[in-house]
């Protein structure tokens, strides 16, 4: 495997884009040391990755791209469960004490996840006047996933009806969603008890359990071909129940969160561009104080894109967080005292 690593890694080398490696974990038991994934690429990053199981392959693999990449992403959710109890699995400590010559940012990978499968979903109704508002969803597993999508389809209007073996924890999870769902909100988080052989007062079936499948040929068997099933956790059709529901051409997706992590590799970017801390914050230019967007400022500040050559002027603090309303007159003034064009 690292091997394998090393060679992935070559081939970004030689790339100009710019060069990320994420180093992932899971909730599982530690029967691989670690696997690598496939290099992935847009307009103007190239990455790929890590998913590991325990702290020795952690370092030894921070080790290993020290230096050879521009970013490193490490997954803060402590999922990795050890087998030997004694022994506590921390990746993101783990890389930390390693990595001196790449720079380093942290993501959620099963945020990344919701995005994506909020995302998606939003995608599939882009067409629907309402949205999804009014729909009737059930989502399958009730984890951190589960719930985190679950939560957001019911603030966008979504009738969600969730199903969870645990009913103890179930019905905690639905409580939290509407005591947290904002008050103008009307649709609702519903438990179900059981898993109706009959699925067709479901307009989208969301699985966001881990690998097990619930949906079986029966279920298939009396569903409309208009309904949409999203398979988050990687396996929540059992095999004769896919192969039927291709032939009756169900609408299915595995969902991809590739393009999340391209919007997130963005959000990197941009905040180290605009909170990188070798930039002037602020400085007084005939008679004026620059002071760059991001940070907070007293009132009368001129917020600027950058405090030494402004090129562009953002507005002029109010002392509270936000700008003044100024007219373009003295804009103007601004700009003609500071030399912007």
């Amino acid at each position: 495997m690292m091997i394998e690593l090393k060679k992935r890694l070559n081939i970004i080398k030689k790339s100009k884009k710019i060069k990320v490696f994420y180093f992932g974990n899971t909730v599982k038991k530690e029967s691989n040391n670690f696997y690598i994934t496939e290099i992935k690429e847009n307009k103007k990053f190239i990455y790929f990755g890590a998913v590991i199981f325990n702290n020795y392959h952690a370092k030894k693999i921070a080790k290993i791209i020290d230096g050879n990449v521009d970013f490193a992403l490490i997954d803060v959710e402590k999922k990795v469960v050890s087998k030997n109890k004694s022994i506590y699995i921390n990746i993101e400590r783990s890389v930390k004490d390693v990595l001196k010559n790449t720079k380093i940012f942290t993501y959620k990978g099963n945020d990344l996840t919701v995005q994506a499968c909020e995302t998606l979903i939003n995608y599939i109704y882009l067409n629907d006047v309402r949205g999804i508002g009014g729909k009737n969803i059930l989502v399958l597993g009730s984890g951190n996933i589960g719930f985190k999508i679950s939560q957001k389809l019911v603030e966008s209007g979504g009738n969600v009806y969730m199903y969870r073996r645990n009913q103890k924890i179930l019905e905690k999870t639905v409580f939290t969603i509407n005591a947290l769902t904002p008050k103008a909100t009307v649709a609702k988080a519903r438990k179900i008890k059981s898993l109706s052989l009959n699925l067709n007062k479901y307009d989208l079936i969301i699985g966001t359990t881990n690998g097990e499948p619930l949906i079986n040929k029966e279920h298939i068997k009396k569903l409309k071909t208009k309904l949409v099933i999203i398979d988050v956790g990687k396996g929540i059709l059992k095999k004769e129940a896919l192969d039927l529901a291709i032939n009756q051409n169900i609408s299915l997706f595995r969902l991809d969160i590739t393009p999340a992590y391209d919007g997130y590799l963005e959000n990197v970017y941009s905040t180290e561009k605009l909170n990188n801390i070798n930039l002037i914050k602020s400085k007084i230019v005939k008679n004026l104080e620059l002071v760059k967007r991001g940070i907070l400022s007293k009132e009368g500040s001129i917020i600027v894109d950058n405090v030494i050559f402004p090129k562009k002027i953002y507005g002029i603090s109010d002392g509270k967080g936000s700008f003044k309303k100024t007219n373009n007159k003295k804009i103007f003034e601004i700009k003609k005292k500071l030399l912007i064009k």
